[in-house]
């Protein structure tokens, strides 16, 4: 799990983070999603995390070929980090790696019944900045791939301080902390 990895990244930006990732971690409601900023020298690190529910309708393995392409489309759209996120032009950032974890990524799953579990989707940009002090928002595009995800709570760190904001498709750009 992406929230994992990030937990275990060493450095003074980083550990701030850590205690809205840990707090985050079990938290689980349809319509919302955890998004963190992290930077660490010129890397800016963003994991994203959500029900599966909110991004294709349900928790559960694929039952309908309708619901194996859900989960396909679903996987392409984070996997796409220019449409996923959009830092700043003048911040000079060029994506480093994507990595997209979904469930029921193979048909074994097929035809399990999954009621009393609930899956998520997680993903994490890594992004490479040549000027990440200019760096003041992002803009999350993940609201026009996917309707039914109505607020994402986000959380950062960065040389400039920490910042939290609440995201909503009307409002999906995220104001970072600004240098002191």
């Amino acid at each position: 799990m992406f929230a994992m990895k990030t937990r275990h990244v060493v450095g003074g930006l980083c550990l701030l983070a850590v205690p809205f990732l840990a707090a985050a971690g079990d938290a689980h409601e349809h319509g919302v999603a955890r998004l963190s900023l992290v930077q660490e020298g010129t890397t800016i690190t963003l994991g994203f995390e959500s029900p599966l529910d909110s991004l294709v309708g349900f928790e559960h393995a694929p039952r309908t070929g309708a619901q194996k392409q859900a989960l396909q489309k679903a996987r392409a759209a984070l996997e796409n980090a220019a449409t996923a996120v959009t830092l700043q032009a003048a911040a000079a950032c060029v994506a480093r790696a994507v990595t997209v974890e979904m469930p029921f990524g193979d048909t074994a799953h097929a035809g399990h019944d999954d009621h009393d579990t609930h899956a998520d989707a997680e993903a994490e940009y890594v992004f490479e900045c040549a000027q990440p002090a200019a760096l003041g928002s992002v803009t999350v595009g993940l609201f026009k791939a996917f309707p039914r995800l109505q607020r994402i709570d986000a959380e950062a760190a960065t040389a400039a301080g920490q910042g939290k904001a609440v995201l909503r498709p009307a409002q999906a750009t995220w104001l970072l902390p600004a240098a002191r």
